[in-house]
């Protein structure tokens, strides 16, 4: 296994996201820097041969009964998750993340082990969040403009008339009285 795990750290080394690597029980292999930065100093010690679910929970993992690194291991191909909630322990608010699992090694090599990769879009999502929200009040407020428009063109329209009717009563007592 350690000829594998050569193989995934200097793959790992070039990815800019967290990766983690667990094994067949759930327990965390390997992780790099980016994921331990994820929790508190006292969590990120607690994290080598910690289960996958314990300190960060995928909104997919179902508590640990739909694990996303058993999910990969048993359909024994990738998986990819967009925009789930991941809860850490300790944080109020979940954060959102894309997550990504890929099966690597062979039985020989001590594997296969599951790759997870993941991608803290929580930042992302809220600026795409507050923007569709934006969105939609200026499409609310665009229409009520619209339906002002409409009910105060309709005002105009019948005071014109009320106008020219006003005019033609005016000519003709103007006609009686100078004729």
């Amino acid at each position: 296994m350690q000829a594998l795990m050569e193989r995934v750290r200097a793959l790992g080394a070039v990815f800019v996201d967290a990766w983690l690597v667990v094994d067949r029980d759930r327990k965390l292999v390997d992780f790099n820097a980016h994921y331990r930065a994820l929790f508190s100093r006292a969590q990120a010690r607690l994290l080598p041969g910690s289960t996958c679910c314990g300190q960060l929970a995928l909104g997919v993992c179902e508590g640990g009964r739909a694990c996303l690194a058993q999910r990969c291991l048993r359909e024994g191909g990738n998986v990819r998750f967009d925009e789930i909630p991941a809860f850490l322990e300790g944080e109020a608010e979940p954060r959102q993340v894309i997550a990504s699992a890929a099966p690597v090694g062979t039985e020989a090599e001590g594997g296969p082990l599951a790759l997870i990769l993941l991608r803290d879009v929580s930042d992302a999502a809220s600026v795409q969040r507050k923007y569709r929200d934006m969105l939609e009040h200026e499409t609310r407020t665009k229409e009520k403009l619209r339906d002002e428009i409409a009910r105060k063109t309709k005002e105009l329209v019948d005071t014109n008339q009320q106008l020219n009717r006003v005019q033609k009563e005016l000519l003709t007592l103007r006609k009686g009285l100078f004729g």
